[in-house]
């Protein structure tokens, strides 16, 4: 018993010790879908994923699959998907070469559910697939991708390309929900809190994942509910988007207001132009309307941006005639990096923090302003490293204090 203490303390020692990284990760859903397979079938799920059934129980629904990342096939440590042990993928990447840390990424999940059944001598079995985003591949034409939004009964939820979501009753704990694609029905379900609404097509047996939510919680007031949802993705269906139908002359080109092109940091103007009248026109910028015009004739129109980060952006011209048809064009633009004003900012910032550092040292001292120099900030990273060494140093000297006195 005398040497309890210093069992703690070693304890303490190693828990210390162990990487705060440590575990496997989770990213937004961004897929789920309950599709009957066979033997044979493949199925593609997003982000280049697809697996395929090689081999069934028919007595349990088991399945055994194949799993692929953009055609090249993985190599899994247990290939058979059960109703009690459903096949998991977890994908280990390194993110920072130098400290070659690995971290596990949670990314596939794929549940057999109920009985097998049977149709033209051909075994189906229905499986349940939950995919996560993986933050090592890219991810597909979404309107939105994992945001969050939260909205009161009395209103609808404006989504993206004249998708909305409204809240139509509240029961003994569930929540109703509508999604609608411009008026008409898609979706109606009841859930309760910390579940997931979507809203899934299957073209030639593949699943299609065109909206998914999580409803983290909703809150009932005497006269109003509050919804809070997370991890919202919408794609466009591709059902309503017929590069076909679109006229020859629709068009958009984006420019900045000022010289030197579109820069980071500044709006950008989005003019579009249709050749035909429309019941009502809508220009969208990644997911997000920033225009909207009714009884719109042909001609050239203007809109304005909020400010652009750096990167690769999307702006999307959705048409809608008088029988309530649309249709919809998307162009992606380009928004380089402002460097200039990056470096003016970070000097402007740097001179601040020097002269209130001066300013400080000045009323708090007598000395000769001759004799002062600019002080260096200490870095995130030299905080962590001061704080990481105080805990360890106290670590070693409880552990030398309990050594000592029952040596």
């Amino acid at each position: 018993m005398k040497y309890i203490h210093f069992v703690i303390v070693c304890v303490c020692l190693f828990v210390l010790c162990i990487s705060p990284a440590a575990g496997v990760r989770t990213e937004a859903m961004i897929h789920y879908s309950e599709p009957a397979v066979a033997v044979g079938d493949e199925l593609f799920l997003e982000q280049g994923y697809s697996f395929k059934v090689v081999d069934m129980n028919t007595r349990s629904g088991a399945i055994m699959i194949e799993l692929y990342l953009n055609g090249e096939e993985i190599d899994l440590d247990d290939t058979l998907a059960k109703e009690d042990e459903p096949l998991e993928y977890v994908r280990t990447v390194v993110e920072d070469e130098d400290d070659e840390d690995e971290i596990d990424y949670f990314i596939l999940r794929i549940t057999p559910k109920g009985s097998v059944k049977e149709s033209d001598d051909v075994y189906r079995s229905t499986v349940y697939i939950e995919q996560y985003l993986d933050p090592m591949e890219d991810v597909g034409d979404y309107l939105i991708l994992d945001k969050s939004f939260s909205f009161d009964d009395d209103s609808e939820l404006e989504l993206a390309g004249l998708y909305t979501l409204k809240v139509m009753d509240v029961e003994d704990g569930e929540i109703s929900l509508e999604l609608r694609l411009n008026g008409g029905l898609l979706k109606q379900d009841d859930l309760e809190e910390e579940n997931y609404f979507y809203y899934t097509v299957y073209s030639d047996e593949q699943p299609d994942v065109i909206f998914l939510a999580y409803l983290e919680t909703f809150f009932e007031s005497d006269d109003e509910v509050t919804v809070f949802l997370k991890h919202v993705s919408l794609k466009q269906s591709t059902t309503s988007d017929n590069d076909d139908e679109v006229p020859d002359e629709v068009d958009i080109d984006v420019e900045s207001p000022v010289d030197g092109g579109l820069k980071a940091g500044r709006a950008a103007i989005i003019n579009y132009y249709v050749d035909d009248s429309f019941s009502e026109v809508r220009i969208l910028v990644d997911g997000d309307v920033i225009d909207t015009r009714k009884d719109v004739d042909a001609g050239v129109y203007k809109a304005v941006t909020d400010e652009l980060g750096a990167g690769v952006h999307k702006a999307t011209l959705i048409m809608m005639d008088d029988d309530d048809d649309f249709i919809s064009y998307s162009e992606e633009f380009s928004v380089s990096v402002n460097i200039k004003e990056n470096i003016t900012e970070s000097l402007a910032g740097f001179a601040s923090s020097a002269a209130e550092s001066l300013s400080k040292d000045n009323s708090s001292s007598g000395n000769d302003s001759s004799s002062l120099s600019v002080p260096s900030l200490p870095s995130g990273s030299s905080i962590s490293n001061a704080v990481s060494f105080i805990i360890t140093a106290g670590v070693f000297i409880l552990f030398f204090m309990f050594f000592k006195k029952f040596r």
